[in-house]
C-alpha cells in the first residue's frame, strides 16, 4: 500500500509481517516544482538524479519495513544536508542564522547546490530568505518529520530498528568528489566513522554484500550525512547506515537506462533486507 503526499513523498508500508526495518531513498526524487530553473541542460541536471534506487530496494514492504521514497529533486534541496550546511554565497540577503558550511559544501554540494558533480554552476542566480525558507518549509522538514515519526513509531513498537539510507554514485570519483578520478568498490557502508551504528550490523551488512560477490568500503569516500546522523543511536538500539551502489551495476550513464545487472543486484539487495529483517527480531526474540 502507498501512502503519498503529493509531490513530497510516498511511503511504501509493510506488505508482510512488520519488521523493525525502515529504508530511506531520498536523491531519486523526480517530481520537479513548476519554478524549476537551472541554466545547465536537462540531462546535466538529471545526471544529478540518484536513478533507480527506490526500484533497487522496492523490496522493503516484501521484507516487512517501510520504504519512505522522497519525490522532489535533491537538487532543489537536498534532505541529506543540515539546515546550516548551505554556501551563504547562494543567498540573495542575509540569512537570518549562522550558516555553518562543510568543505563539500564550499565545493558545491550543500543543502542548496551550486555546482554539478562537474563543476558547472547550477543556479541562474542567487536565492532569497524567502525562496529558501519556502524550500525547507513545503519540502524538506516535511520530509524529515515524516522520516521521524516513521522512525519513532517502528522503535517504539519493536524495541530496536534498522535504517537503511540508500544512495548511487559514480563508478570513478567526480571532480567536486573527495577521490576524484578514483574507481570506486560496488557499495561504499557508512556510518559515519562509527556513531550511527553497532560495529555488529556494519559487519552484517558488509559480510552479507562481500558473501554475494561485491566488493566493499567502508566510510570511504562517504562517511554519511544528514539522514543517519539524525537517528542513528546504537546505544538505543538504532543502527542507521548509508549504502551507495556504484552505477556501474545496473545502469548505461551514458543513456540513463537499465542494464542487464540490474535483476541480479535487485535479487541480492532483497536477500540483504531479509538477512537484516531477520537478525532485528531475534534481537528482540
Amino acid at each position: 500500500m502507498i501512502h503519498a503526499e503529493p509531490g513530497l513523498f510516498l511511503r511504501h508500508e509493510p506488505l508482510a509481517a512488520a519488521t523493525p526495518l525502515v529504508v530511506d531513498v531520498s536523491r531519486s526524487g523526480r517530481e520537479y516544482p513548476k519554478e524549476y530553473r537551472s541554466p545547465l541542460p536537462f540531462t546535466t541536471v538529471h545526471d544529478n538524479v540518484s536513478m533507480y534506487v527506490e526500484d533497487l530496494w522496492a523490496g522493503t514492504p516484501a521484507a516487512g519495513g517501510t520504504l519512505l521514497y522522497c519525490s522532489f529533486p535533491n537538487t532543489w534541496i537536498d534532505v541529506n544536508r543540515n539546515e546550516a550546511d548551505m554556501d551563504p554565497d547562494i543567498v540573495d540577503g542575509t540569512w537570518p542564522k549562522e550558516l555553518k558550511p562543510t568543505a563539500r559544501t564550499l565545493e558545491g554540494l550543500g543543502l542548496i547546490k551550486t555546482k554539478s558533480r562537474y563543476g558547472e554552476a547550477f543556479q541562474e542566480r542567487k536565492l532569497s530568505v524567502a525562496e529558501i525558507e519556502e524550500r525547507l518549509a513545503r519540502y524538506y522538514r516535511p520530509y524529515h518529520a515524516e522520516l521521524k515519526r516513521i522512525i519513532d513509531e517502528t522503535h517504539k513498537r519493536f524495541g530496536v530498528l534498522r535504517q537503511i539510507s540508500c544512495h548511487c554514485m559514480s563508478a570513478v570519483g567526480a571532480p567536486t568528489h573527495p577521490d576524484a578520478g578514483k574507481p570506486r568498490a560496488d557499495f561504499c557502508i557508512s556510518d559515519l566513522k562509527g556513531k550511527t551504528s553497532s560495529p555488529a550490523t556494519m559487519a552484517l551488512v558488509v559480510d552479507t554484500l562481500k558473501s554475494l560477490g561485491y566488493s566493499v568500503s567502508v566510510n570511504d569516500p562517504y562517511v554519511g550525512n544528514e539522514l543517519i546522523g539524525r537517528h542513528g543511536h546504537p546505544a538505543r538500539g538504532i543502527d542507521s547506515i548509508q549504502v551507495e551502489i556504484n552505477k556501474k551495476l545496473f545502469m548505461d550513464t551514458g543513456t540513463f537506462r537499465r542494464t542487464a545487472g540490474f535483476d541480479k543486484l535487485k535479487a541480492d539487495l532483497d536477500r540483504l533486507l531479509k538477512v537484516l529483517a531477520d537478525e532485528a527480531l531475534r534481537r528482540i526474540a
